[in-house]
């Protein structure tokens, strides 16, 4: 993989595992990511709308797979919401970044872009560390331990990040190359999640809605930084990159960064497996980026 994209990738990572942080510590905050969205949203939609109709449209095209990948976000969202609330940072987040990855490099051989052999060892051994890293031991290997109340959100946040993820990827290679048609493409992704997210939570969840009083809005505005800026860096790489599954596997070393802050911030155990897991992470991104 060239430098310049797996870069990228590598500062997404960072800015990534900080807003799911945060997120987790403010995991009582039901309708932070419903403000997170909306602020980016309405900061960014008047330029949006500006060159939409001053004679730089996007494709007709592009509108329903906005619609498509705005419900995706909302479910990806929800289940992030639900899960934290349910569960340790360090079972929740890496486990939903697990899953994704071998089901977007199926997605790429329906498109006829099949990973190498590095690629999909690389891609093995990330899915692999990302499933042992909530464990402390191999001792504590059980049934239980995976098919509880807290993976069933995980189940729902990995089905959100396959779906935008496979979506956006073919959306933005529908766009004009550029940082520029990334920006605008995300503004109006994340404005068209709130309508779905709110009724997720309120609907779905059940979980009760709050306006928010200004701390609450400073802090969705330090997450919606971290999140806007995180994912634009990733659709401007989609443009770059023919697998969606290598950037998608790119991103779990978001899952290394987030075991030591877990360990550090929250004191959760810093068992020799979850470390052996980071390792195993690291590894597998390492093939990645040579496929």
């Amino acid at each position: 993989m060239p430098l310049f994209p797996l870069s990228l990738i590598l500062l997404s990572t960072l800015l990534h595992a900080s807003w799911n942080l945060l997120a987790h510590a403010r995991r009582d905050d039901t309708t932070l990511f419903v403000r997170a969205n909306l602020i980016v949203g309405l900061l960014g939609l008047g330029p949006a709308l500006w060159l939409q109709f001053s004679g730089d449209p996007f494709p007709v095209a592009i509108w329903p797979l906005l619609l498509a990948t705005g419900f995706f976000q909302a479910v990806y969202f929800l289940g992030l919401t639900m899960g934290y609330r349910a569960g340790e940072f360090s079972v929740v987040y890496p486990v939903a970044r697990a899953l994704p990855v071998l089901a977007l490099a199926v997605l790429d051989i329906s498109r006829g872009r099949p990973p190498s052999l590095l690629g999909w060892l690389g891609m093995g051994l990330v899915t692999a560390g990302c499933l042992l890293a909530p464990l402390s031991s191999l001792r504590t290997v059980s049934r239980e331990r995976y098919l509880n109340r807290t993976i069933f959100w995980v189940l729902v946040t990995a089905a959100g990040t396959v779906g935008y993820s496979g979506v956006d990827k073919v959306a933005l290679e529908m766009l004009r190359p550029g940082l520029p048609s990334a920006l605008r493409y995300g503004v109006l992704q994340w404005l068209l999640t709130v309508p779905y997210l709110w009724l997720f939570l309120r609907y779905v969840a059940r979980l009760p809605l709050r306006v928010g009083d200004g701390r609450d809005w400073r802090r969705a505005a330090l997450a919606t930084l971290f999140i806007s800026t995180a994912y634009t860096l990733i659709l401007w790489v989609y443009q770059m990159i023919p697998q969606a599954s290598y950037v998608v596997a790119l991103r779990q070393f978001s899952i290394v960064i987030g075991v030591i802050a877990a360990i550090v911030i929250f004191h959760e155990p810093a068992a020799k497996l979850r470390l052996s897991a980071a390792l195993i992470i690291s590894a597998g991104v390492a093939l990645v980026g040579f496929a």
